[in-house]
């Protein structure tokens, strides 16, 4: 993948955007803006370069969110 997994995100195929989405070397400004979209962010979370401090807040954010529909 490399440098084209940024043109790929926007791929029409789902699996060609789903491989770019979660590719390690995808820009970390493009990686973020993926994270924070709806339609890509359950694809992007699961990219192994997200790095451990984004992780927990991703975490810390999903158990307030799951604490307040209690």
């Amino acid at each position: 993948m490399g440098a084209g997994s940024s043109a790929r995100v926007n791929d029409p195929e789902a699996y060609v955007r789903g491989t770019a989405v979660r590719d390690p070397r995808l820009p970390a400004r493009v990686l973020a803006g993926l994270l924070h979209d709806r339609d890509t962010a359950c694809a992007a979370v699961t990219n192994p370069a997200i790095p451990v401090p984004v992780l927990h807040r991703i975490l810390a954010a999903a158990a307030t969110a799951v604490a307040a529909r209690r």
